[in-house]
């Protein structure tokens, strides 16, 4: 774990769900004009918009994550672009609130249950899928789908790789990792 980053206890863990669940519920706030300056210094023009579709609240997170990275001395454009997209691929109403708990439990409490109901996005366009079950598996395949829309949106490679393995703990963007795990 990166040296600034604290441990979780268990209190901050269910203080940080909690504080989770209020954001997802709608009580945050818009992006202050300082912080749409900020996320337009990261992001190339192209990829304004595809930040735009986003809740407020994924936006806020989005937004603390590339802060995060930057107070542990990160100045990689890349990363800090891929911090502010790294959750696109649950914009949009592709994965609603309820799917956020499911996810979370499912992969501590019934990983391999979680597994066998996830589906690919790729299959969506072949296989009928009831709506419950697609937005269990953008909830689980948003890191891949995101990063595609991130390819589409003219980001480098590099970022859309940091996107795609920002749940990899080991991986390309493991700083990008821990700091989403406490932000």
């Amino acid at each position: 774990m990166h040296r600034s980053i604290q441990r979780h206890t268990l209190f901050y863990i269910i203080r940080y769900r909690l504080t989770q669940v209020r954001q997802q519920l709608g009580f945050t706030t818009a992006l202050s004009l300082e912080d749409i300056v900020e996320v337009e210094r990261w992001l190339p023009s192209s990829a304004l918009s595809l930040f735009q579709t986003m809740s407020d609240a994924d936006q806020q997170h989005s937004l603390r994550v590339c802060r995060g990275l930057q107070q542990c001395g990160c100045k990689e454009n890349d990363l800090l672009a891929a911090a502010l997209l790294h959750d696109v691929g649950k914009a949009q109403g592709r994965v609603p609130f309820w799917t956020r708990p499911a996810i979370v439990l499912g992969k501590h409490f019934a990983p391999r249950l979680l597994a066998r109901l996830v589906i690919s996005p790729s299959m969506f366009e072949s296989q009928r899928i009831p709506g419950w079950r697609r937005a269990l598996s953008y909830a689980w395949w948003h890191a891949d789908v995101g990063a595609d829309f991130a390819a589409s949106a003219g980001l480098s490679e590099r970022a859309v790789l940091y996107i795609r393995t920002h749940h990899q703990p080991d991986g390309p963007a493991a700083l990008l990792h821990e700091v989403d795990e406490v932000s």
